[in-house]
């Protein structure tokens, strides 16, 4: 098998236009570059000239019959690679104009040959070489002399561009196209509501070429080829387990389970104004923070507008711009060029090494695309970016409002490796924010929408029914080998002893029964041996609670004062199931406590709460707290004064461990306070109706009733 030989290559000096040509012009081969006027063909000629030109690599520039070289100098001091000190040493300006309109073009040739062989160049220009085809007699003389210049040129293995205005029906009558190597064309029209300039490798004889339009931008530096499909190729994610990110955002990290794994995307899905560049501006914040370099790209909110809400949320966002350690790039909407900013947004990530990337907003972003193949094209690239940079990103876009959509396009959620749903419903005369992981690839995440709160110090969020990882498998088994009193005479005996250790009691009783009180003696009892309680109460104040265990010579203010007992109150009109649970759990975990009292439970289930979904969050606080060593009791409120055939109408007692159900049943003409044990889980309990009565020292069980 034959040996294919590289010829090698020619680097052009222009930005991503060397990944087109599949990795520069070839050594010696002679291109055309054609296009119509100010499309740019002179100023890319020169720039590969002046990046080539060196003592031991000289470049020639032939002007013909087009501008002269002094205004041509002129014209190129405005660019940054102009380099005054490379001109009549390695860069040569060669008029060709006085000896073409005197001698004619096989003159021509003789003096750019007697150029070339003196100076040797690696690459040589002649601009405009379509002057030729005015000055030839015919054809015959046009392919001659067209001929000759190629073949000479060739021959001293100059790399060379020949500029000319040719237009498409030149390429096939024109000899001079079938004579060379290569043909790129520039051309000007209106994409994405803009004019655009473009530049299109028609051929290029030896290479793997791309042969898509690309955009190009001429500015202070020159040109700049963008071609993303190129110059963003995807390298592969890496083998074995992944390394993760942490947000660090409050209890986001516990609902995304592990962390998210570096190089991935995340779409931020919502309608405007549920928290989208807040959650943003918080992700590469904390990072910071963290030590991780972020960056955030925003298509909408100035950097001023970015800070003062930052400062809202009091964070000193200024001080980790000041050191280094985070970058806001703003891009006003109407500046917005895809292509060119892709590129621009990659250079940035690179050169700060950033580990957190966010694009806001991505919709923005793309909003002129109408195509949803090039929005799916264009997400993969950013993704691609990200991924190539071992960053986590996260892509903010706005849905409309009232539709299913989880994104703007209805494209990019195919894309990216995560969604993140943001929404807000009115509940009531308030409107609560909600958050749910919609997608994250290879993580085990938790499910369904979690409440989600901005205030000062950020965003907060509130697991599903204070739920995390921790407590997904089955709950602790109860621990047989200790009770805790209940520090209510008569009731532990009924009880086999009282209740074990970590076990869960539901308290079904009429109104006015003494279900509180039931629950202060509880955790007093534990007061007592030293052991913290934690007592929530739904329906009285915490001063009501004193007083009232006051009346009855119980030390609940002593207990209280101690710090061994205490007190939360919450209103039925300020309680979010989520945010309360959650906040409930960090409160258990915060004083160390082994007793609590949930006081009334009912009234947890508020009007937006169907019983299944109530009963779904009883049975996930139930788990929490046996997760935490807790013993519980939870008082019910009944729906009748004495029946006694259901203990509860909401289907409470598979939660429970223990179940004491106190009713009123009429004797001696009157409603006499009792209770039934009805189950204790692990324990041969008392299965009679006992009197119960309350005085001083609180509530106490008394005789068996007579059946």
């Amino acid at each position: 098998m034959t040996k294919r030989t590289d010829l090698g290559r020619v680097p052009t000096g222009i930005a991503n236009l060397d990944a087109v040509l599949g990795g520069g012009l070839p050594k010696g081969s002679v291109t055309v570059v054609c296009g119509s006027p100010g499309s740019g063909k002179t100023t890319l000629a020169q720039q590969m000239c002046f990046r080539n030109a060196t003592p031991q690599s000289r470049a020639l520039i032939f002007n013909t019959l087009s501008e002269p070289t002094a205004k041509t100098l002129r014209h190129l001091q405005q660019f940054s690679f102009f380099d005054l000190a490379k001109l009549d040493g390695a860069l040569q300006f060669v008029d060709l104009g006085v000896m073409l309109r005197s001698k004619g073009l096989a003159a021509a040739t003789a003096l750019v040959m007697e150029h070339v062989k003196k100076a040797k160049p690696t690459v040589v220009v002649i601009d405009s070489f379509k002057v030729f085809d005015d000055l030839a007699q015919s054809k015959e003389e046009l392919r001659k002399f067209s001929y000759e210049i190629a073949v000479n040129l060739m021959a001293w293995e100059a790399t060379s561009l020949l500029i000319g205005e040719y237009g498409p029906a030149e390429y096939q009558s024109n000899p001079l196209f079938s004579i060379v190597d290569g043909l790129m064309v520039l051309s000007q029209r209106e994409s994405l509501g803009e004019n655009q300039r473009f530049l299109t490798v028609v051929k290029m004889r030896g290479t793997d070429h791309s042969r898509e339009d690309h955009p190009f931008l001429i500015d202070a530096q020159g040109i700049e080829v963008f071609a993303p499909r190129v110059a963003l190729r995807r390298e592969p994610a890496p083998d074995g387990p992944q390394a993760r990110c942490k947000t660090f955002i409050a209890r986001l990290d516990e609902i995304l389970g592990p962390g998210i794994p570096w190089g991935s995307s995340l779409l931020i899905s919502g309608v405007a104004g549920t928290g989208k560049t807040m959650l943003s501006l918080e992700f590469v914040y904390r990072g910071a923070l963290a030590g991780e370099r972020g960056v955030l790209f925003s298509f909408e909110e100035s950097e001023q507008r970015l800070r003062a809400a930052a400062i809202g949320m009091g964070w000193d966002l200024d001080r980790e711009i000041a050191r280094g350690m985070l970058e806001i790039v703003f891009i006003p909407q109407p500046d917005i060029m895809v292509e060119a900013h892709l590129l621009m947004m990659q250079r940035r990530i690179e050169a700060m090494r950033a580990r957190r990337v966010v694009i806001d907003s991505v919709s923005v972003f793309l909003h002129k695309v109408v195509d949803p193949q090039l929005v799916r094209e264009k997400v993969f690239h950013l993704c691609s970016i990200v991924q190539n940079a071992g960053a986590v990103g996260f892509f903010p876009t706005d849905v409309p409002y009232g539709s299913l959509q989880v994104s703007r396009f209805g494209v990019e959620e195919t894309v990216v490796d995560g969604v993140i749903i943001l929404s807000s419903t009115e509940e009531g005369m308030e409107r609560e924010r909600y958050i749910e992981v919609y997608k994250l690839r290879n993580t085990a995440h938790l499910k369904g929408r979690h409440n989600m709160v901005i205030g000062e110090g950020g965003v907060s969020v509130f697991p599903r029914y204070g739920d995390d990882l921790r407590a997904a498998g089955p709950p602790p088994a109860l621990d047989a080998a200790t009770r805790l009193g209940t520090g209510v005479p008569g009731l532990d005996a009924l009880l086999g002893g009282g209740l074990l250790k970590r076990s869960v009691t539901l308290v079904s009783g009429s109104a006015g029964i003494g279900k509180s009180t039931v629950g202060l003696q509880f955790l007093l009892e534990g007061a007592a041996r030293g052991e913290p309680g934690l007592y929530v109460s739904l329906e009285e104040g915490p001063e009501q609670l004193l007083a009232s265990a006051e009346a009855l010579g119980l030390p609940l203010r002593a207990a209280v004062d101690a710090g061994l007992i205490e007190i939360i109150y919450v209103t039925r009109e300020h309680l979010r199931a989520g945010q309360f649970l959650t906040a409930l759990a960090d409160r258990l975990e915060a004083i160390g406590a082994k007793r609590a009292v949930l006081d009334a439970v009912t009234q947890m289930q508020t009007e937006h709460m169907v019983r299944s979904e109530f009963r779904h969050m009883l049975h996930k606080l139930m788990v929490r707290f046996k997760s935490l060593g807790l013993t519980s009791l939870l008082t019910l409120e009944a729906p009748s004064l004495s029946s006694t055939e259901r203990v509860t109408d909401e289907g409470f007692s598979p939660i429970a461990d223990n179940l004491l159900m106190l009713r009123y049943r009429a004797l001696d003409g009157g409603l006499t306070p009792t209770l039934v044990v009805v189950k204790t889980r692990g324990t041969d309990h008392e299965r009679g109706t006992h009197l119960v009565s309350i005085a001083r020292g609180g509530l106490r069980v008394g005789a068996l009733v007579a059946p």
